[in-house]
């Protein structure tokens, strides 16, 4: 078996990995002392990172107890890295084997890790492949951020019937036109959920605006 020693870790209970580029300085960084690490193939990596997934017994009995963090802030009962020489990722799993959280890694310790798999033979870890995760996982952290911030401001908005601002928002988005304001709401809350994308960044930052303006 393989260990990487002294690693910073990001563990997550999102169904994303938060890359190394959207931490923050108030996450819970867990100092890792020493874990395991196991050279999988880009179609493995590709599941574990899409889909749920749920780990048989025989691997977490292989990791159980592997990982020991500096500082034990945490209890990493199963855990372990994954690489597939382009990416690596850390999972912690339940006594089930289904995943609980995960991380990213610091980019400079991510090259040293794949580096290191380079000696290793690729490893067929079995488990069952479920749900592929929603396309939402694949935005930023900020992106979900604002997503979730957009959608609560329209429940909000609707709830008020705030006639005058769900039209001004409308109006940002879509062509002037004579939907009810239910229909308005409706119409901009599946836009926001199925394509998020830059024009409600800008819609995040007008809104953001009309309170910092009171």
């Amino acid at each position: 078996m393989t260990y990487i020693y002294d690693i910073l870790l990001n563990f997550n209970d999102d169904e994303r990995i938060i890359e190394f580029y959207e931490w923050k300085e108030n996450d819970a960084l867990e100092h890792i002392k020493r874990i395991l690490l196991f050279k999988i193939s880009s179609k493995q990596m590709d599941d574990l990172n899409n889909y749920q997934i749920k780990m048989n017994q025989e691997f977490l009995s292989k990791i159980k107890g592997a990982t020991i963090s500096y500082k034990n802030k945490k209890d990493i009962k199963y855990g372990a890295l994954f690489s597939d020489l382009n990416k690596v990722i850390a999972l912690e799993f339940n006594k089930d084997g289904e995943v609980i959280s995960r991380s990213g890694l610091l980019l400079d310790e991510e090259e040293d890790i794949i580096e290191e798999c380079n000696g290793l033979y690729e490893e067929k870890i079995e488990y069952e492949k479920s749900k592929k995760y929603k396309k939402e996982n694949f935005l930023t952290r900020e992106e979900l951020l604002k997503k979730r911030y957009l959608l609560k401001e329209l429940s909000t908005l609707y709830q008020e019937k705030n006639e005058d601002k769900i039209n001004y928002l409308y109006e940002e988005l879509f062509p002037k036109d004579n939907l009810s304001l239910k229909e308005k709401i409706e119409r901009m809350r599946n836009e926001i959920e199925k394509n998020f994308s830059e024009k409600h960044n800008e819609l995040y930052e007008i809104v953001r605006l009309t309170y910092t303006k009171k």
